[in-house]
């Protein structure tokens, strides 16, 4: 096995199935490898058992130049892996044991290889968590879904296109959502606030008076990014709480360089705190409000930001 720091995302997924779920490179090879023909007439499942092709071009390779073309459809290998794992005579695994594998202590190693090629492992952990509690699977629905995008992830190195791809697959084939955990309470007061230049918005996360992460920094313009838990595009802020939903806010600048936030129908609330007054702006869902430095954003109960701004 590669060291802990040569492990990629497709080691760290084979390397999983083996120690927790028993199943050797050969088998999940045969389960996960594309049945068509390369250019020169095997397929990539047709050479399951030639280890140094498997170790070479699979399992070690590095990241960036292992070849989509090489795997099966993400979700149908996740169908043939609960289905191997279930009805095997030896070490059956069912809906939970599945679940915990990618989602607790045993699944850590693909954290740190995404964290390794220097991907979002906010949107991974909010992904797992949410597919994990969605009230409209089945147990084995979830475990399902969950292995998608473990596999998705294993197989492509790309958090974002993997996210899409499990809660397309949860919608599409087991009919689900991934719903937002409501919080406890929610406030809300009405306020105004002046205008602030064109300059770069940072945000900064607190909880209990401290920092908790490092600012992240919008430049000024009219797309801006997103914030939620399953936040997909470039630049989107993954970087939240429990209950923030899926796509919980909009943020940008307009040509004035006024900087806003729009509640994208959000299930637990968005609020602005005036720096200057104290005074409370409920974010009504499809409706903005301003931002500015000295400001605190607050998404359901769980995520504050500190609004700061940049040098231009």
């Amino acid at each position: 096995m590669a060291s802990q720091a040569e492990l990629t995302p497709c080691g760290a997924m084979f390397d999983i199935f083996k120690r927790a779920a028993h199943l050797s490179h050969i088998e999940l090879c045969g389960l996960v490898l594309s049945s068509r023909p390369l250019a020169d007439g095997r397929s990539p499942q047709s050479r399951a058992a030639d280890r140094s092709w498997v170790s070479r071009f699979i399992v070690r390779a590095p990241v960036g130049t292992l070849q989509e073309r090489y795997f099966a459809d993400y979700g149908t290998s996740a169908a043939r892996i609960m289905s191997q794992l279930a009805l095997r005579r030896r070490n059956p695994m069912d809906a939970a044991a599945v679940t915990n594998m990618v989602c607790g202590p045993a699944g850590e190693p693909m954290v740190r290889a995404l964290e390794e090629c220097h991907q979002d492992t906010n949107l991974y952990r909010n992904a797992l968590e949410r597919l994990s509690q969605a009230a409209e699977l089945m147990p084995a629905e979830r475990a399902e879904a969950i292995l998608v995008l473990f596999v998705a992830v294993g197989c492509s190195a790309d958090v974002r296109s993997s996210v899409t791809y499990a809660i397309d697959y949860a919608h599409a084939t087991c009919g689900g959502a991934t719903s937002t955990p409501r919080s406890l309470s929610t406030s809300s007061v009405a306020g105004e606030h002046e205008a602030a230049p064109a300059h770069p918005l940072g945000l900064l996360r607190v909880q209990n008076g401290y920092v908790v992460s490092a600012p992240r920094w919008i430049q000024p313009s009219e797309e801006g990014v997103e914030i939620g838990a399953l936040a997909t595009g470039e630049g989107d802020i993954t970087d939240v709480g429990d209950d923030v939903s899926a796509r919980h806010a909009h943020i940008w600048c307009d040509d004035s360089g006024t900087w806003f936030v729009e509640d994208l129908s959000s299930t637990n609330g968005t609020v602005v705190v005036n720096g200057a007054t104290s005074v409370c702006v409920q974010v009504e869902p499809g409706r903005s409000a301003q931002l500015n430095p000295g400001d605190e954003l607050k998404l359901g109960e769980s995520t504050t930001y500190a609004i700061l701004l940049g040098a231009l």
